[in-house]
């Protein structure tokens, strides 16, 4: 479930702003504070017991019983697009490191914050932005439809390639976070989306320094996807775990829900992690299609996520020069 908490704001430069289809919420930081200086308390504070400790936020709807919907496979808002991805272009040690197993491994891993005295982690992945910042997770990673919060003031980071405790690639607070309207207003799972515009670290970007996942909108269905994401019923979460299929349409159809399904043994943790097809084997380079959202109770073993279409295309573009 969702956690529900009041807070009250001890920091400046909160900057909320609303419009038809999309809303913002800067991450905030204490006014003394520099944004290197920031940086190195988060460095700080993230020790690696608070990663093993973090909770997960995942959402697992009651029982459903699903209606047959005909024709989904061939359902799309708009024509096709995508944005291709890219590799490391920042010389360093981190160009010699593309692991065998692809890109992927780079460009995936966990966020954390805090709420109170505990910790909350979400998946994630770098996707490709004129900003170089960006990256995609769930709408309910950022923003709590129960308490209606957004999760800008407590302490806020993304971890590429986290592994056992350890950020190998550091450790990139947020800078700001965009979902959309439906999302707040309603918790239409359609909507289940989040873009986060990161800090700049060390005078890097982020997709200079481990490269990004393409992503892409209005795909075919019934395409073979993968689906990454650090589950704790394996490995306790602690390493990034991920599985492949291909997608279907999803039992649930209540409130106009129109994403897909994906056959999957991950469990909580992998919230917000991606959802890739037209992977290139050699570079592990694909196209994000969607984020891993939410479970049902009695379709175990089935991971759900929001169809990108011409709405999230919306939420991207809005987001991308963040």
């Amino acid at each position: 479930m969702l956690v529900q908490v009041l807070f009250i704001c001890l920091f400046s430069n909160i900057l909320l702003t609303e419009s038809t289809e999309n809303a913002f919420a800067d991450v905030l930081r204490p006014k003394a504070l520099s944004l290197d200086a920031y940086n190195v308390k988060l460095q700080e504070f993230w020790t690696s017991d608070r990663f093993k400790g973090a909770k997960t936020l995942d959402i697992t709807l009651p029982s459903f019983q699903s209606k047959t919907i005909s024709g989904d496979s061939n359902i799309t808002t708009g024509p096709p697009s995508s944005v291709p991805g890219s590799s490391p272009s920042n010389n360093g040690t981190t160009n010699k490191a593309i692991s065998t197993n692809g890109l992927q491994v780079k460009t995936t891993g966990r966020v954390f914050w805090q709420v109170g005295t505990s910790y909350y982690s979400c998946s994630a992945s770098v996707v490709a932005s004129k900003s170089n910042d960006l990256i995609a997770t769930a709408g309910h990673c950022v923003y709590d439809t129960s308490a209606k919060i957004w999760y800008n003031n407590n302490n806020w980071i993304f971890v590429p390639r986290y592994s056992n405790g350890q950020a190998p690639y550091g450790i990139w607070p947020g800078r700001r976070f965009t979902v959309g309207q439906a999302w707040i207003k309603s918790t239409d799972y359609n909507s289940d989306v989040a873009f986060v515009a990161l800090s700049i670290v060390n005078q890097r970007h982020i997709q200079g320094y481990v490269g990004s996942q393409g992503i892409a909108f209005n795909q075919a269905h019934g395409a073979h996807t993968y689906s990454f994401g650090y589950p704790v019923n394996l490995d306790n979460g602690l390493y990034l775990e991920s599985c492949a299929g291909i997608t279907s349409a999803s039992k649930y159809t209540a409130n106009g829900y129109m994403g897909q399904a994906l056959s999957c043994n991950m469990g909580h943790g992998c919230s917000g992690g991606p959802w890739l097809q037209n992977v290139v084997d050699s570079t592990g380079i694909g196209y994000v299609t969607s984020v891993n959202s939410f479970m049902i109770s009695n379709y175990p073993n089935v991971i759900n996520g929001p169809y990108f279409d011409s709405n999230i295309a919306s939420l991207y573009n809005s987001a991308t020069s963040m």
